[in-house]
């Protein structure tokens, strides 16, 4: 399908400017180059970037985009591999790392609010004294909350945990209109009306651009226990799953690496795994009680599948 091009004229560029101030808006070749891609292959150029530090900011640019009728691109960390960030319309990238603001964490109510910029890592350090944290994505020491909500970001931790969108409570985002709304509310229970936060979960921005996010948080697990189970054929690995989780045990990590990612990483890094059928990389993490009893029962069942 051919995309029709929405490029910012020279008259939307100079009303941004007027609107929002020369200091938050970059068309340099080299500017425009580096928000181009995400950590995938592909690349287009933006016709300017603009770093806003506020709901209101995003809202006039999205006024304006309506006005002069050229493309809007929200953008986190760029960690993304599929392309969703990439400007292949022209038009403008919003980059929202300047708004990496914790706004409030509230361990009595189980929940923190933070603005889209926040990275993952930075917002589980200061969650760390309070025995709390949310999971994050592999990318997590650079991947932003915003970004995770936008993609409904999900890592190797999602087995147990889920998803990004487990942990949504409520949203602000900026609408297609340039109005500001609020979707959700600050309570773990809510259950009337139309679940518009969940909605929004997962669009990449194409339904609102997120600019305060609720988050219900989960207790900080007290130790982790993990080990590597190698099969030379590839089924038996898979079996070994199955088997780990009709146990029941939910591993906080269960990861399935075949012989040419096994290959791929050894030539990659020199990290030495044994070169296999399959390796299966598995962590379990609560209580010691616990973990001790799930991980001394995954290793007899990757025992019993030929480990």
């Amino acid at each position: 399908m051919e995309v029709k091009p929405k490029h910012a004229s020279p008259d939307a560029l100079q009303a941004l400017a007027n609107a929002l101030g020369d200091q938050y808006i970059r068309t340099t070749a080299a500017d425009r180059y580096v928000y181009g891609f995400d950590a995938g292959m592909h690349h287009a150029l933006p016709d300017a970037v603009i770093q806003p530090e506020t709901a209101g900011q995003i809202a006039a640019i999205v006024t304006l985009a309506n006005r002069f009728d050229f493309a809007v691109i929200p953008r986190g960390a760029g960690t993304a591999l599929c392309g969703h960030t990439t400007p292949i319309a022209g038009g403008i990238v919003i980059d929202l790392q300047r708004m990496n603001r914790i706004l409030a964490i509230r361990p009595e109510d189980l929940l923190c609010i933070v603005q889209p910029g926040v990275v993952s890592d930075h917002l589980n350090d200061a969650l760390k004294p309070h025995r709390f944290f949310i999971p994050g994505p592999a990318s997590s020491e650079a991947a932003t909350l915003g970004g995770m909500v936008s993609t409904n970001a999900s890592g190797d931790k999602a087995l147990k945990y889920g998803a990004t969108r487990d942990y949504v409570l409520g949203l602000e985002a900026v609408m297609p209109d340039g109005g500001i709304a609020r979707f959700g509310s600050p309570t773990l229970k809510n259950s009337s009306g139309y679940q518009m936060a969940r909605l929004l979960v997962g669009a990449e921005g194409t339904l609102g651009i997120i600019t305060e996010i609720t988050l219900r948080m989960i207790p900080l697990p007290e130790t982790a226990a993990a080990c590597v189970a190698a099969f030379d054929r590839l089924v038996d690995a898979g079996k070994t799953v199955a088997d780990i989780i009709t146990a029941p045990i939910f591993p906080s990590q269960l990861e399935l690496m075949c012989d040419v990612c096994i290959q791929a990483v050894n030539k990659a890094t020199g990290m030495g795994l044994p070169e296999c059928g399959g390796i299966l990389l598995i962590a379990c993490d609560g209580h010691p009680e616990s973990v001790r009893s799930e991980i001394t029962r995954v290793g007899e069942i990757c025992r019993k599948n030929r480990a």
